[in-house]
């Protein structure tokens, strides 16, 4: 029985495409009302991040089929929607402009983002684990382009349900919208509940470069 299933899941749909688009997520809730600053902000996110997808890391079983997951339009959306809690008005721009204007000036690149995939074969059903990671580079800047912050916003997802091998794609969908979710989390503690942009911009302070 062990052995059919086996086989089964492995050839059942052979050789399919599956892609899991990642929903937007919201840290906003997050920040503090008290730390929400009276500034605007400008925000870059760049272009291997807004518009990341990569290969499924796979297992053996289902191992014919091809997984990717899209985090882009997700992770450009999530970061606008978490920072929209902690600032006056945030705006999008390719290419932050320092020096001119006031607000801060928020540029977000990729670190690191990990989707693994794996089916655990069972007497009549398998099982699908997914295990999804991200991470995203955060650079803070006042108008005149000086360095007020630098760190890493990091977050993990795991999701599990029981089917065939066409049930990766839900399931990979799912961790990784959990990694985002914690990932915009850690960016509004480490952003905006910290306090670190309001301390770094009073006069006289020297500029502080947290650990990542």
């Amino acid at each position: 029985m062990r052995l059919i299933s086996l086989v089964t899941l492995s050839a059942v749909l052979q050789g399919c495409a599956y892609t899991s688009v990642v929903s937007s997520a919201d840290g906003s809730a997050e920040i503090m009302p008290s730390r929400k600053l009276a500034e605007d902000a400008t925000v870059r996110v760049h272009p291997e991040l807004s518009g990341l997808r990569q290969k499924v890391n796979l297992g053996h079983v289902c191992g014919a089929h091809n997984y990717a997951v899209d985090w882009g339009g997700a992770v450009s959306e999530s970061i606008s929607k978490t920072l929209e809690g902690g600032f006056r008005h945030v705006s999008r721009s390719d290419s932050v402009a320092t020096g001119v204007g006031q607000g801060y000036a928020l540029d977000f690149s990729l670190s690191e983002a990990i989707a693994r995939l794996r089916f655990i074969p069972g007497f009549f059903v398998a099982t699908a684990e997914a295990h999804s990671e991200l991470a995203i580079r955060m650079r803070a800047s006042d108008s005149a382009g000086n360095l007020l912050y630098q760190g890493t916003a990091r977050g993990e997802g795991r999701a599990d349900t029981s089917g065939g091998c066409d049930i990766g794609e839900q399931v990979v969908s799912e961790a990784s919208r959990k990694a985002l979710q914690r990932t915009m989390e850690d960016m509004a503690q480490k952003l905006i509940n910290s306090g670190i942009l309001a301390e770094q911009s009073k006069p006289g302070v020297s500029v502080l470069q947290p650990r990542l």
